[in-house]
C-alpha cells in the first residue's frame, strides 16, 4: 500500500468517526430519583424545565404536567390569573418583613394544578410575597399535577409519594437537611405570608 492510499484511508475513517459523533442526539435532562434533600439541591441547578401541556377535559385549561418554573407559567398566553392575582394582592408588610429575614434558608416544594382553582388563587399571592421581599426563586421546585394527580417526571413522581400530596396546592417548606418544616395545603389559616411566618417560628422553636 502507498503512503498516499494509506493516509487517504485515515483521512475517511477519521471523516466517519466525526460525522457519526455529530448524528449523536443531546441527551433529555431527567432527575435521577434520590432522597428528598438531594432531588431538591440536583433539580434547582437545572435550568431547563421538563414538563408536558394539556387540556384539562372539565374546563379546558391549559395543564402543565411535570417540573417547570415560575417563568414557564409567566410565558403561558392563558394563565392571565397569575399577574392579575398578582397585581390585586399587597402582603402584610410586618410579616414579609420576618420571611425576608428567614425563608431564605428554606427550600420549597410547590405542587400545584394549573387548572385547579384553589391554586390559581394561592399561587399569585405567594408569587407576590416571593416579589416583595426580593427573594430568588433559586430554591422553588414546582411539580404541575393533573385531576387524577399525577405527574410526567421521575423526580416529580418521586415527590409526590415521598411527601404523600393528594390535594392541590401543597407547598412544603424544607429545612437545610431536608427535614419537612411544615405545609400549607390548599387554603391558608389566616395569609400566605402569615402562614409561611408560623410554620419558619414552630421550626425554629423546636
Amino acid at each position: 500500500m502507498t503512503l498516499h492510499k494509506f493516509l487517504l484511508l485515515i483521512f475517511i475513517a477519521l471523516i466517519t468517526q466525526l460525522t457519526a459523533t455529530a448524528q449523536i442526539p443531546p441527551a433529555r435532562y431527567k432527575p435521577t430519583p434520590m432522597e428528598a434533600q438531594d432531588t431538591m439541591a440536583q433539580a434547582i441547578e437545572y435550568k431547563t424545565a421538563d414538563y408536558q401541556t394539556s387540556k384539562d377535559p372539565k374546563n379546558e385549561s391549559v395543564v402543565y404536567k411535570g417540573i417547570f418554573s415560575y417563568r414557564e407559567m409567566e410565558q403561558e398566553p392563558t394563565f392571565s390569573w397569575l399577574p392579575r392575582g398578582m397585581d390585586e394582592y399587597k402582603p402584610d408588610a410586618e410579616a414579609a418583613a420576618y420571611l425576608k429575614a428567614h425563608l431564605g434558608s428554606y427550600k420549597v416544594l410547590i405542587f400545584l394544578g394549573t387548572w385547579c382553582g384553589d391554586s390559581k388563587d394561592l399561587l399569585p399571592k405567594f408569587y407576590k410575597t416571593l416579589q416583595a421581599i426580593n427573594l430568588s426563586y433559586e430554591n422553588l421546585m414546582t411539580v404541575g399535577m393533573d385531576r387524577d394527580k399525577t405527574t410526567t417526571t421521575k423526580a416529580g413522581k418521586k415527590l409526590i409519594r415521598k411527601y404523600k400530596v393528594s390535594l392541590l396546592p401543597t407547598i412544603v417548606l424544607l429545612s437545610d437537611s431536608g427535614k419537612e418544616a411544615g405545609r400549607i395545603t390548599e387554603t391558608v389559616n389566616k395569609s400566605i405570608e402569615q402562614d409561611l411566618v408560623d410554620i419558619i417560628k414552630k421550626d425554629k422553636s423546636e
